[in-house]
């Protein structure tokens, strides 16, 4: 055992009493590793805070902050309030496996330059159940662990984002060096940290999973698809690095445009099961836009195709007719 930390966890909580329990409890069941473990709770109206001390007590240092701060401010309170020159901002939905700290730990003290280590992850929905990766992908970096040098990771993560911020552990200097989390995003604010700090600093993978991503009805995720304004702000950050002359933005934006493209279309079918016509026409010609190409999926697939064309000729409202017809169009 090391009794000086080198690291602390920290959760930025905000009414996160339905899954904080578990979260609080896999971080406490972590072997072999001395932390500082904090939550800063943005104002909950629930009983988080109370979750978090009946199941903690003093073992965790509960600030809840004198007025809302919203997403990267909290996260930004996180590790700005810390002690330990590498803070994880662990979510309060997700769940940390045995190891994850050790193995973050080990990889700093043989990397103490690093700007952040980073990992694999695995995804369950409410009930702890493995989520398949048909519903929600699983990118895998490398299959061995790697360390990158300053500027080499920027290749993994200007075509889309394939880091969850519970399975990263940041350094804090480097955090204060690039100027925190950017409050202006609200979707990619995790993408753009990752993106400006990869740039000065190196950064280390490990291939193993050790955290579950929760996925589950009232998670920030699922609340993007009444709209497409994270996908749209997908689209102004990538476009902020057109012009870095760090990053080969020409190669990469093609591979991104024809993701996002899949995923207004993703969103169009969401709004056409719902019956909501002017947002899957939106979703449908910004997807088109990016990349004519899905077009052919919905050609191929003549269920997609009799979804899309059923909320086009019947007007949002008319929900027993969508049930009537039964038509069951499935993601390609």
């Amino acid at each position: 055992m090391i009794d000086r930390p080198l690291l602390t966890v920290a959760i930025p909580t905000c009414n996160g009493a339905r899954f904080v329990a578990e979260a609080v409890r896999s971080i406490l069941s972590q072997e072999h590793i001395c932390i500082d473990f904090n939550i800063h709770d943005d104002r909950s109206e629930d009983d988080t805070v109370a979750v978090v001390r009946s199941i903690a007590g003093d073992r965790v240092r509960v600030e809840v902050n004198s007025e809302r701060l919203g997403l990267a401010g909290n996260w930004n309170r996180c590790v700005e309030a810390s002690r330990t020159p590498f803070v994880a901002v662990f979510h309060q939905d997700d769940v940390m496996l045995p190891g994850h700290l050790q193995s973050h730990d080990a990889a700093i003290r043989d990397h103490p330059d690093l700007g952040f280590v980073c990992g694999a992850s695995e995804v369950i929905d409410e009930n702890g159940a493995d989520v398949p990766p048909s519903v929600v992908g699983r990118e895998q970096i490398e299959s061995v662990d790697r360390v990158y040098g300053p500027g080499a990771f920027l290749a993994e993560l200007t075509a889309f984002n394939p880091l969850r911020c519970s399975a990263v552990t940041v350094s804090k200097s480097a955090h204060a060096e690039v100027g925190g989390f950017d409050p202006s995003y609200r979707y990619v604010v995790d993408w753009d940290f990752w993106l400006r700090v990869a740039r000065r600093h190196s950064v280390a993978w490990l291939a193993a999973p050790t955290v579950a991503i929760r996925w589950h009805s009232s998670s920030e995720t699922h609340r993007f698809k009444t709209g497409t304004a994270d996908l749209e702000e997908s689209i102004r950050l990538l476009n902020s690095l057109n012009d870095d002359p760090e990053i080969d933005a020409k190669s990469s934006r093609s591979t991104a445009d024809r993701r996002l493209a899949r995923a207004f279309l993703n969103r169009a079918y969401d709004a056409a099961r719902r019956g909501d016509r002017a947002l899957m026409t939106a979703a449908l010609k910004r997807g088109v836009g990016l990349d004519r190409g899905i077009l052919r999926h919905v050609v191929a697939d003549p269920r997609l195709a009799a979804r899309l064309a059923v909320c086009w000729l019947f007007r949002r409202g008319r929900t027993t007719w969508f049930e009537l017809t039964n038509v069951q169009a499935t993601r390609r």
